[in-house]
């Protein structure tokens, strides 16, 4: 792995104390071994910012990516491992925790003496968990900034961790304590984003590997294969602290809040900021055709960024500071698409627009606390789709209350606006992350499917929420046919389809949901048409005739 060398302690700051002026952190990304399930296939920006941040701030600070490895994720930590690490910090999702955890014992069984630190979403949300199932020292809440950087300073000065602001510690008597610390603020937010080292990240070497996945070349439409092409040679870029949108199913709201025990302020990037980080990629990483703008809402309602912001990237193109070529996508409120925006952004090169839909039922989009986005979707669809830009809609099949026909009605308009030219990402439940509300809503636990997750050769086990199926019984019978149904069918395609992108598994699970609710009685599109659309959409060779297969044996069954 690439390292940069510390900066150097001035004696004259060394006093009386001891000072290990040779801190060295080794900070670990997500570990998805499912290539993609899980987490975006890309390099872990999270840790990326921080190790950027703390070599500006004079620290030894590298970055271990387990899914970018060409060994066993677990050799090639172990070969890392050979060089003392004073600090190590594991990033934490809950749909990797048994992963992410396997790593942490890992490392503390190869360097014992080493201040092993959990962080991210997981880990703020649920610090005790943390400090149970693994050998933790700390757990940092929220932004990891300020945390580390007082972290390194107590162990250069072989200091105690317990108190940092930001940080939850287990005290002497066991008792799992917490140190709330504030969100950074716009400036300090900026200059984290800036000290990103995006051309260390080996988005190369990611892009190369989606495209043999992908199989870019066996796709059978041009257009087709270069939208891919500029989808998978993309580099992510953040510019907002987080969303306060209060969405029910979502945890990533409640991130900083929680970090911070109060309501943290609103902090993002202004137009000029993004556009000037806008070519720190480019010249980074002369192969990228896309910038994926990753905050949760890059547009807002009140918005005054966007449309400077799309007037500056044409000006620079324009003028040769940017590539002609070079595309965006974004995820937006779709509440806060106008024809003015969207028309800036089509000339601006968004090519890819993705909303949060959610559902195309009313009475599920108030059960999500998002009724307000409901009449927005129909006419800002159809109106990007006439510029030109392809509209991604994220979408929850179902919800805990919901009714057999909000599902039908999911299903029927979800391949209405994928005919249309729309993409769309599919979950057929709510997933019951840590700090959503949703998770924390004891009437919903009679309807919440716990497994069992267990960290491998550690004797570590416990019982994970991993599903909030629907309160009614018919409703969530017919949920649960569906995905075995999914499941089945996508073990099937997985012998000559590597990699089924999440816009081609919509289809899938259209095609999956059309038996069960026509049994009950539902309105839905008809089955050869979905399997006819869901075969267009794969590599040629054998799949499109597997699909038919599929079709056949799910029709007789």
């Amino acid at each position: 792995m690439p390292t940069r060398p510390g900066g150097v302690i001035p004696l004259s700051s060394l006093r009386t104390v001891a000072v290990r002026c040779d801190v060295r952190v080794l900070l670990i990304g997500p570990y998805d071994p499912k290539g993609g399930e899980y987490t975006f296939l890309a390099p872990p920006l999270g840790v990326w910012r921080l190790a950027g941040f703390l070599r500006h701030h004079g620290v030894d600070a590298d970055v271990f990516d387990p899914n970018c490895c060409t060994e066993s994720p677990e050799a090639a930590l172990t070969s890392l491992m050979r060089r003392r690490w004073d600090v190590v910090g594991i990033s934490t999702t809950g749909m990797t925790l048994q992963y992410d955890l396997a790593l942490a014992h890992l490392v503390k069984q190869l360097q014992p003496e080493t201040q092993l630190i959990a962080g991210g979403m997981e880990a703020t949300f649920d610090p005790e968990a943390m400090l149970r199932l693994a050998p933790f020292n700390l757990v940092v809440l929220g932004e990891g900034e300020e945390p580390l950087r007082e972290i390194v300073s107590r162990v250069r000065t072989e200091s105690g961790l317990d108190g940092i602001p930001g940080t939850a510690w287990r005290d002497a008597d066991g008792t799992v304590q917490r140190a709330h610390g504030p969100a950074l603020n716009r400036d300090a937010l900026k200059e984290s984003i800036v000290l990103i080292p995006y051309a260390e990240m080996p988005y190369p070497e990611y892009w190369e590997r989606l495209e043999r996945s992908y199989r870019v070349g066996a796709l059978p439409v041009k257009a087709d294969r270069e939208a891919r092409l500029a989808e998978i040679r993309s580099v992510r870029l953040i510019t907002l602290n987080y969303c306060p949108m209060g969405c029910t199913f979502c945890a990533s709201t409640n991130f900083l809040n929680e970090a911070q025990g109060s309501t943290a302020k609103i902090a993002r990037l202004d137009a000029d900021e993004c556009l000037s980080m806008i070519q720190t990629i480019v010249r980074a990483q002369p192969g990228v055709r896309t910038v994926i703008f990753q905050d949760d809402i890059f547009v807002f309602r009140n918005d005054a960024r966007i449309l400077p912001l799309c007037e500056g990237i044409v000006a620079a193109k324009q003028r040769g500071d940017l590539p002609g070529t070079l595309q965006f996508i974004s995820t937006n409120r779709i509440d806060a698409m106008t024809p003015i925006r969207l028309a800036a952004m089509r000339a601006a090169g968004f090519r890819v627009l993705g909303f949060g839909v959610e559902s195309f039922s009313l009475e599920i989009l108030r059960e999500f606390n998002k009724a307000q986005i409901f009449p927005f979707i129909e006419p800002v669809l159809e109106g990007a789709l006439k510029l030109g830009i392809t509209p991604f809609l994220d979408m929850i099949m179902s919800s805990p209350r919901c009714q057999l026909s909000d599902v039908a009605k999911n299903i029927e308009q979800a391949f209405r606006w994928v005919v249309a030219g729309c993409e769309v990402g599919m979950y057929p439940y709510v997933i019951p992350f840590s700090g959503a509300a949703m998770a924390r809503d004891p009437e919903l636990r009679p309807s919440t499917t716990f497994e069992m997750r267990q960290v491998e050769g550690a004797g570590v086990s416990w019982s994970q929420a991993a599903k909030i199926l629907p309160l009614d019984a018919a409703v969530r019978d017919a949920v649960v046919e569906i995905e075995a149904t999914f499941d089945a069918s996508l073990a099937e395609l997985a012998d000559v389809v590597p990699h089924l992108p999440s816009r081609v598994r919509s289809l899938l699970w259209i095609l999956s949901a059309i038996p069960a609710l026509e049994r009950r009685g539902c309105d839905v599109p008809p089955r050869p048409v979905v399997a006819a659309a869901l075969a267009q959409r794969l590599p040629i060779g054998s799949a499109s005739s597997l699909v038919e297969s599929i079709v056949d044996q799910r029709r007789a069954g």
